[in-house]
């Protein structure tokens, strides 16, 4: 079996799950991603599977791949946004990605952006590096109001997380767990647009689908969202417009914007949201931790070898 290894993360941290992977037998061969299609496209056929990141697998990808020999994607991570579904079904390619393994790792980040956005962090950072010595005043987490849009794995863990610092905690999800609500004493938005009305802080962790493509948009900054509000975003780029962020910051509607992903990564050096001091930015670290990288790195091998191991001819 000839298997690409595209996980930028899988690669940089040792562990179990290279050791599990090395153990396979395969022949690895590996790739620095995200990988985009014009990449992909000359090379996929020649592989059994690949275990991916934030690549791009579109329709003309896989009917590339399945004309030579690939067989399945093992998503290291959750998000299958970057991969038509459809066109993969179709064509008999095995999709499969790994549950469960990195909403703690999330929500420390997103909690670890709240805290560094109100305590001045980074920009406190800055200013000591370079040898100055200006004390801001920064604000208390207690007593906000968090409204979590998406209230999955990682949604849950974010809402423990902030009860946890006296936050109170709202969310919204099309298909809410009442049982952790009501244990947890969630306040349940009926709605996104009664949610961004009514809290301090948005946490976006919901899928991207193209009906939550631009979720945070500009007839929302301008008129629904609460003017002061913080938004988070360590799920998709694609989830807000990165054009009704800046106007919002500009018009002081957003007191800020933290994110951990955008909606072009690796970001371009002369991205507009460089330009201001409330806009925050990690390179997509939120699950890049070293207990988490080995669970979703172990998971991706095994979710790969359950599948090619299937197809195997069993002895009679």
């Amino acid at each position: 079996m000839k298997i690409l290894l595209t996980s930028t993360s899988f690669m940089d941290a040792k562990g179990r799950h290279q050791e599990e992977l090395s153990q396979t037998g395969w022949e690895i061969e590996t790739l620095r991603g995200p990988v985009g299609a014009d990449k992909l496209l000359p090379i996929v056929h020649n592989y059994d599977g690949i275990i991916c990141g934030d690549d791009e697998y579109n329709k003309e990808v896989l009917t590339a791949g399945k004309s030579g020999k690939l067989k399945i994607l093992s998503k290291y991570g959750i998000g299958l946004d970057r991969i038509d579904l459809e066109a993969a079904a179709d064509l008999g390619i095995e999709v499969r990605r790994c549950h469960g393994v990195n909403q703690v790792a999330v929500a420390e980040h997103v909690i670890g952006l709240i805290l560094s956005f109100y305590k001045n962090i980074h920009l406190e950072y800055a200013i000591t590096t370079n040898g100055g010595w200006q004390r801001m005043i920064g604000e208390e987490v207690a007593g906000k109001k968090i409204g979590i849009i998406g209230l999955g794995q990682i949604g849950k863990e974010v809402a423990i997380r902030a009860a946890a610092m006296g936050m109170e905690v709202s969310a919204f999800d099309s298909y809410p767990d009442m049982d952790f609500i009501e244990t947890h004493k969630i306040n349940q938005a009926s709605n996104v647009d009664d949610l961004l009305g009514a809290v301090d802080i948005v946490s976006l962790n919901t899928p991207l689908t193209e009906q939550t493509r631009h979720l945070i948009n500009t007839p929302r900054v301008q008129s629904v969202i609460k003017e002061g509000t913080l938004i988070v975003n360590t799920a998709r780029g694609g989830l807000v417009d990165e054009s009704a962020i800046i106007e919002g910051i500009q018009s002081k509607r957003l007191a800020g914007y933290v994110t951990d992903v955008l909606d072009v990564e690796p970001m371009d050096p002369s991205h507009p949201f460089k330009e201001y001091d409330n806009i925050l930015i990690t390179p997509h670290i939120g699950s890049r931790t070293k207990q988490s990288i080995q669970r979703q790195g172990a998971m991706a091998v095994n979710n790969l070898r359950q599948y090619l191991e299937s197809l195997e001819p069993q002895n009679e």
